[in-house]
């Protein structure tokens, strides 16, 4: 009896335990009919970015007011809560989304998204809110990399659940401040963009476009202006604007938040802000429940309470799992944890191995669901601490450095496993990191991660994703420094520059680059030939255009024509390129391509001779090799060029009924001439060059053979006008 007694303490005590780190729970099905949930952020303490006063108290006003019996008791395990610095990014979509996902959201459920913290935009289209560890260096265009939530992708899981039915309703208290790298502007793109991209949501916003949110410490005693009487409003202050039902309508807490926010911000604070509410067809929706008891309290701490807080969270309890967990689970889920907390996420007895243990025997439990997301957390972090310190001009150029990022690029490959099953859209997102990080490993000669080509291939990769991203411009920069391309380097670090004016880094690249030695890598006295973005590729080419015969007749005598002339027929041909710089401005580019061509031969006969023109087609198929000269007249992404060069042609076929009248030689020299145009295509990665060209033979084509046909013909040349397609990688 006592050992079994024993037994339970120990199992109860081990439970208990690895209560505290709370596994993922799923929607309680015990509660009949609609739910409500709510996702929350609040930061105030930011790790690099100016930080705020009482953003972190109006989340937390906002969250205890839905748990409190004036927002519903919602229970703590219907809220996901981030606060400070685990308001991370990857917290918010790696364990958040999993969170609702466990959640199984049904039709006429209700989910309230709420964020207050700092806000910006780069533009209408790219906006964001601020994670703890934002580190955008001064610039909003590293806000792609950079430890931000993208709204737009936030609204496409709105739209999700909208689309179910839910009853989703998105409140932001942002732009506290116009200080942050997209200045006013971004404010402007900010709210003009969470307001025109619906998705299907009530939409609540602390301002209009190109207004701050106030907060003050008069303000509840701490708090922002416009939370301060949202909330003062669902608890139920609203409901006296129309007939007292005890409810809250939409219309009720628009009209309400309206008309108490602009006239304090102005009469107080002199300060314009016109909170944003959309939309008036959803007027009669009810957001919120009055509790009349609860309404009593709350009026009453509006007057009395001095601190730094103003609401009641009212008695929440900890809510237990009914679950089976054996003993080997929870002692595997706690040894977990406790690696995370070492930090020791990879190798012997790490967070990895005990995740894959528990994964491998207890796949799908609540447990192993949250080791899941927190491993795909701790790699995703240690990911972002890298890019980071590349932001802040950290890199120290160690192999040990290049080394840890190649090594971050893997672990956040496998975070980007973990997450995917349950968010794409956020593991897609970070592949313009894993590229990134790859192409910042050490690679060059005898590199551990392999040579300069793989280099380049990830951040291309990375370029593909982020066309205006500074960040992997300014990578490219560095890397073709090294690869001793001075002309690449010096038009990336450009593009980099004028991308992101205002971070230092890329301005500190283009320095360097512009001091490096001409043609020479750094370290490095041999001399290298320069080399424009684009060259040393291969690429394939079409083309078309009209091909002639060109004869000289050599006179009558002795046969029965008086005249030869020539028409025009179509010629077409397909084959590969490459191309690559010899010097300045001149490329080489030999080209192997199959043509079929050949041009109508007209020969006149007496007049008095039936009939009195006879055609002869010459049809011929030819491998032919060209090896011009290409002369660039720029080196900006449209580059005019002019080629030049000779031409072999040989003959592998020639129409029958031809060839026993006019037989054609087997090999032909040509001179070929031309212009075109280089189209870079960054985005793909390639360039296109449109190109239009003449050739003319310099040697006779026609091979004598002692016939009517050939006697009377002193020269037969090719020539003809072509239109050709250049497709080459960059």
């Amino acid at each position: 009896m006592k050992k079994s007694t024993l037994i339970l303490v120990i199992l109860v005590c081990a439970f208990i335990t690895a209560n505290s780190q709370t596994p993922l729970s799923f929607r309680d099905t015990s509660i009949k009919g609609p739910q409500t949930f709510a996702m929350i952020m609040g930061i105030s303490k930011y790790k690099y970015v100016r930080p705020l006063n009482y953003a972190d108290k109006d989340a937390e006003l906002f969250r205890d007011y839905l748990k409190s019996p004036g927002g519903g008791s919602v229970k703590d395990n219907n809220i996901f809560c981030l606060l400070n610095d685990k308001a991370i990014s990857s917290n918010f979509w790696s364990k958040g989304f999993q969170w609702l996902k466990a959640k199984n959201l049904q039709k006429a459920d209700k989910l309230f998204i709420y964020l207050a913290g700092h806000g910006d935009a780069i533009d209408e289209d790219q906006f964001f809110f601020l994670g703890y560890d934002c580190n955008p260096q001064g610039d909003k265009n590293n806000y792609l990399v950079a430890g931000t939530i993208q709204l737009y992708n936030l609204k496409k899981k709105i739209a999700v659940e909208a689309g179910k039915g839910v009853d989703v309703i998105f409140v932001m208290d942002a732009c506290r401040t116009n200080e942050l790298p997209g200045g006013t502007e971004g404010q402007n793109f900010l709210n003009t963009a969470i307001s025109e991209k619906k998705a299907g949501e009530i939409i609540m916003l602390a301002t209009a476009a190109g207004e701050e949110s106030l907060e003050d410490a008069s303000i509840g005693n701490g708090h922002g202006l416009f939370t301060w009487y949202l909330i003062d409003g669902l608890t139920g202050s609203a409901d006296s604007i129309s007939s007292l039902d005890y409810k809250v309508t939409y219309e009720e807490i628009r009209n309400y938040v309206d008309n108490n926010v602009p006239a304090i911000a102005e009469q107080r604070f002199n300060r314009k802000q016109d909170p944003y509410f959309c939309c008036d067809e959803k007027s009669s929706k009810v957001i919120s429940s009055v509790d009349t008891a609860y309404l009593k309290k709350w009026l009453k701490q509006k007057k009395a309470q001095k601190g730094p807080g103003n609401s009641f969270t009212g008695n929440p309890e900890r809510t237990f799992h009914h679950f089976i967990a054996d003993t080997t689970l929870i002692e595997t889920y706690n040894l977990f944890n406790r690696a995370v907390s070492n930090k020791n996420i990879s190798g012997n007895n790490s967070a990895e191995y005990y995740y894959q243990q528990m994964e491998r025997k207890y796949h799908g439990n609540p447990y192993t669901l949250d080791a899941k997301s927190t491993l795909a957390v701790e790699y995703i972090n240690d990911a972002q601490k890298k890019v980071d310190r590349y932001l802040a001009c950290g890199d120290d150029g160690s192999a040990r450095e290049k080394q840890e990022n190649y090594e971050a690029a893997l672990k956040l490959q496998k975070a980007i496993e973990l997450v995917s099953e349950d968010d794409p859209d956020y593991a897609k997102a970070l592949m313009n990191r894993v590229y990134f990080l790859r192409a910042s490993g050490d690679l060059g000669k005898d590199g551990k991660n392999g040579d300069i080509s793989i280099a380049f291939q990830n951040a291309y990769a990375a370029l593909k994703i982020d066309p205006n991203g500074a960040y992997i411009q300014n990578k490219l920069a560095l890397l073709h420094l090294q690869n001793g391309n001075k002309d690449s380097a010096l038009y990336y670090a450009d593009k980099a520059t004028k991308t992101a004016p205002k971070w230092g880094c890329a301005l500190t690249t283009l320095s360097l680059v512009r001091n490096a030695p001409d043609n020479k890598q750094p370290g490095n006295n041999t001399k290298q030939k320069p080399k424009l973005p684009g060259r040393n590729s291969f690429g394939v080419t079409i083309g078309g255009g009209l091909n002639e015969a060109a004869p000289t007749f050599a006179g009558s005598r002795n046969t029965a024509f008086i005249g030869v002339t020539a028409n025009q027929t179509a010629a077409f041909d397909i084959g590969v390129i490459y191309q690559t710089g010899i010097g300045g401005s001149v490329d080489i580019r030999p080209s192997v391509h199959v043509s079929f061509d050949g041009g109508d031969l007209v020969y006149e006969r007496t007049p008095t001779a039936s009939p009195q023109f006879e055609t002869i087609t010459l049809k011929n198929t030819a491998v032919n090799v060209s090896v011009p000269f290409v002369f660039r007249l720029s080196r900006k992404d449209i580059a005019p060029f002019i080629m030049l060069g000779p031409s072999f042609s040989y003959i592998i076929k020639q129409d029958a009924a031809a060839q026993e009248r006019v037989p054609v030689k087997k090999s032909v020299v040509l001179g070929e001439a031309g212009i075109g145009l280089d189209i870079s295509l960054t985005k793909a990665g390639i360039i296109l060059s449109p190109e239009i060209k003449y050739s003319r033979g310099l040697s006779d084509q026609y091979d004598d053979a002692g016939t009517s046909y050939t006697n009377v013909l002193s020269t037969l040349k090719k020539q003809g006008f072509a239109f050709h397609l250049y497709l080459r990688k960059r």
